[in-house]
């Protein structure tokens, strides 16, 4: 690998992705930390699934939301094909809960921000295609990115991109691969409450597993991970909607719950200020009584 590819200097390697090597590099012109993906020679020699994955990449590069990594530039290098994308510092999602759930607030939260990224590729007709705890990173900022929106699932399964020729087999096809990641988010939901790595067949109730877990929260993940289409849901920001209405509740418990608990608090300081009132007052009363009565006496 050269020190350099077109104006991205190579700073170390990250590691290897389904769509092939990935480097850290420094953008020249701009001055900013890029991720650098090396498209393989066996798929940059294969002409239809180069131009599959090219279009893809055209078409994710319109993507813009807070939770999904930017891609900024599809380019050539002489033989080499890169992808430019914004690097994200973090750790994997699959490193925060080996056998240890997380707070539900917090997967919660995690929650959210996910569908709603995945909201925003289902307006564009993209689906991200491999959603695990192992694409997700998380930000120093203790936020969920994804990566390679829409381009995952093509490398993983090594095939060309379908865009079939019909407008409505087309539609078909962005349907489905949106359902999956719902799906697929139901999953990581799944392992976040619990600690466990998804199966993704089997029991889908956290609470079974976790009885921490509120019920409404089960609902919502087994609706998830649901292939019924009369009980799962059909969109990503449906998801989205439901897990902030329970987020709110969940809130509206924890406020009631801290309100609960100064209660005794209060009435405490309650009492003990009535208390100092009377002593207060006490004090008053014997110093008025001594001026009144005792020093009249003495005087006299």
């Amino acid at each position: 690998m050269p020190d350099a590819i077109a104006h991205y200097k190579i700073l170390d390697r990250i590691g290897t992705s389904a769509l092939g090597e990935v480097y850290r590099t420094r953008d020249t012109k701009l001055g900013r930390s890029v991720a650098l993906t090396i498209l393989p020679p066996s798929l940059v020699g294969d002409r239809e699934r180069l131009n599959g994955v090219l279009c893809a990449a055209r078409l994710a590069s319109t993507l813009s939301h807070p939770n999904i990594a930017a891609l900024f530039e599809v380019g050539e290098d002489g033989p080499r094909r890169y992808l430019a994308s914004e690097f994200v510092p973090g750790d994997p999602l699959s490193t925060k809960i080996p056998g240890q759930p997380l707070d539900v607030r917090r997967a919660v939260d995690f929650a959210i921000q996910l569908a709603d990224a995945l909201a925003e590729g289902e307006a564009r007709g993209i689906s991200h295609g491999d959603i695990r705890a192992e694409t997700i990173i998380i930000t120093s900022k203790d936020r969920p990115k994804l990566g390679h929106f829409g381009l995952s699932g093509i490398a993983t399964d090594g095939q060309v991109p379908h865009r079939a020729s019909g407008a409505e087999d087309e539609a078909t096809s962005d349907r489905q691969g949106a359902l999956n990641d719902i799906r697929a988010l139901g999953w990581v939901m799944h392992e976040m409450l619990t600690g466990r790595a998804a199966r993704r067949t089997g029991a889908a109730s956290p609470r079974a597993i976790n009885a921490a877990v509120p019920s409404e929260l089960d609902a919502i993940v087994r609706r998830s991970v649901s292939t019924d289409p009369a009980t799962g849901y059909q969109t990503a920001a449906t998801l989205g909607a439901e897990l902030r209405a329970f987020a709110a509740i969940l809130d509206a418990r924890a406020a009631a719950a801290r309100d609960a608990g100064k209660q005794p608090e209060t009435r405490s300081r309650r009492g003990s200020a009535v208390t100092a009132l009377v002593g207060l007052a006490a004090l008053l009363g014997l110093a008025i009584w001594i001026w009144h009565v005792v020093c009249p006496l003495c005087r006299g």
